[in-house]
């Protein structure tokens, strides 16, 4: 069994294909944090992502949406791509 942490901009939503397509995998869940993108977006990619693998009944969670130590910083520029998705 299989649950990923992750803050799904375009590395992240790689790794969630490979494991949602792979067999040695069993994807059950993944946890959502702010990171690459504000939490709330990271929640949105994820579940496109999951959706577009065809994997809808994968459990999603939303996490931490601040760091524990550090002000967030954000590169919605770069990885706030659920639009393209839709």
């Amino acid at each position: 069994p299989l649950v990923l942490d992750v803050d799904t901009g375009i590395d992240d939503a790689l790794a969630l294909l490979y494991a949602a397509a792979s067999p040695e995998a069993e994807l059950v869940a993944v946890t959502c944090v702010a990171g690459n993108v504000p939490g709330e977006q990271v929640a949105i990619n994820t579940l496109a992502v999951l959706e577009l693998a065809g994997r809808g009944d994968v459990e999603v969670a939303l996490g931490r949406e601040q760091p524990l130590l550090r002000p967030l910083r954000t590169a919605e520029d770069t990885h706030g791509f659920a639009d393209a998705l839709a």
